[in-house]
């Protein structure tokens, strides 16, 4: 059943606030300190749907695990259960469905790898023919190249190994990680890399959690003899940048705390191209502000291979520059959460903007939202990051509602939120 949610226009967003935890860094986390002898005590860990997938999974495979106020305790190691099937659940999660495919297929036991209708549909192949190189034993139950996946866990040979992470990054860090697992692994790109930056976050991961990671592609993973006794969790800048845009569609001042500066998280790369569009960004050692003046949004061109995830809201934001906007680079959207270029373009095409999706790029032609004083329905595709596109758009364009807008429980449940705490009317 649908539900819907109208947000009431905002004059401007002013004020300061927290951002939620990364979710790249928490689910991260949360499998190296699972992968670890002694406990690792993860500090203030994202609480969103997918990262409860995960730890569950983690949880069913032998983790232990202690809950504090704003904080987890793990450690392995992990297992399969003794003569039995062990079902891991991904939900809605690519990122959970494809690091646990890599470790389930480094650890003893049986698992079959599950996860939504959606999840079904997204690319697995060539994660798991990159770990039957290594020795894996994985059969697909559904179609080819996609979940169920069956897997007999077992030590996985040493690479090398190359894999093709033109249409995800995961594929590429979910066998860094496995080299936590056990023996050592080298990791090569067969071709260009979607999402890089995110390749730089698990490197960084994988450190922070002692490991050894030698070179920038190809990669050399060594387990390490020691973990940390704990782990801050960085803020997330995919949950930042709607914030920031949003200071540039309405006007105003945002002040977002919990962001280190300067940050591998993959989304940062998309500041700079909020500042082309007239955004004034300020970064300090912990903190990002934005500030703008109403209407003064100029179009823009720029590549966002790296920063898929902030494609929605940047695109929103284009979508009050008068001008023509253009994306390049993020024909990897097609296999998110939703077929996003095409989300995406239905949403701003519902809401008064012109906008066209082809292989790889994504045009705006932007100017138009808020002209019309009819009723306008936000398609959202049950889509997180869509839905916080959608969110956007109704700070200015009246009438207007948000179809499941509870989807952004995957990543940012408070969004709404705190959109609204920012909002001044």
């Amino acid at each position: 059943m649908k539900s819907f949610l109208a947000f009431p226009p905002a004059r401007e967003l002013r004020g300061s606030l927290r951002v939620p935890s990364s979710k790249s860094a928490t689910n991260r986390a949360l499998l190296l300190a699972a992968l670890s002898e002694t406990p690792v005590r993860i500090e203030r860990p994202l609480q969103s749907e997918d990262t409860r997938a995960l730890l569950a999974c983690l949880m069913a495979m032998g983790a232990c695990v202690v809950r504090h106020a704003d904080a987890l305790s793990l450690s392995g190691p992990l297992r399969g259960s003794e003569g039995a099937l062990t079902v891991l659940d991904a939900g809605e999660s690519g990122t959970a469905a494809r690091f646990l495919t890599a470790a389930a297929a480094a650890t003893p036991g049986r698992f079959r790898v599950v996860g939504s209708a959606r999840l079904s549909e997204r690319p697995m192949g060539e994660l798991a023919g990159a770990l039957r190189a290594l020795g894996a034993d994985i059969a697909e139950e559904g179609a080819a190249g996609c979940l169920p996946l069956a897997i007999r866990g077992t030590t996985l040979g040493g690479g090398p190994v190359s894999v093709d992470s033109s249409r995800s990054s995961q594929f590429l860090s979910a066998l860094l990680l496995a080299g936590a697992a056990g023996r050592s692994i080298e990791v090569s790109a067969a071709g260009p890399v979607a999402s890089l930056p995110y390749v730089a976050m698990t490197v960084e991961s994988l450190r922070a959690f002692g490991h050894r990671v030698d070179g920038t592609g190809p990669w050399r993973v060594e387990r390490g003899a020691h973990s940390p006794e704990r782990y801050d969790t960085p803020g997330d800048f995919s949950s930042a940048v709607p914030l920031l845009a949003g200071a540039g569609i309405c006007g105003g001042e945002v002040r977002l705390t919990g962001l280190p500066w300067p940050s591998a998280d993959a989304d940062a790369l998309a500041l700079p191209i909020l500042t082309s569009m007239g955004i004034e960004i300020s970064t300090g050692e912990d903190e990002i502000s934005a500030r703008a003046d109403r209407g003064k949004l100029s179009p823009v061109s720029a590549g966002m291979t790296g920063c898929p995830d902030a494609v929605p809201a940047v695109a929103a934001a284009a979508a009050f520059a008068p001008g023509r906007s253009r994306f390049e680079g993020v024909a990897h959207l097609r296999w998110k959460e939703s077929d996003r270029l095409e989300a995406l373009s239905s949403l701003l095409r519902h809401g008064g903007a012109g906008a066209t999706a082809d292989a790889g790029e994504l045009t705006v032609d932007g100017g138009g939202v808020g002209s019309s004083s009819g009723l306008a329905f936000l398609p959202t595709a049950g889509d997180h990051r869509i839905a916080m596109a959608a969110g956007l758009l109704s700070l200015v364009r009246g009438r207007a509602l948000i179809e499941n807008p509870d989807c952004v429980a995957k990543s940012y449940p408070g969004f709404f939120r705190d959109l609204e705490a920012l909002s001044r009317r």
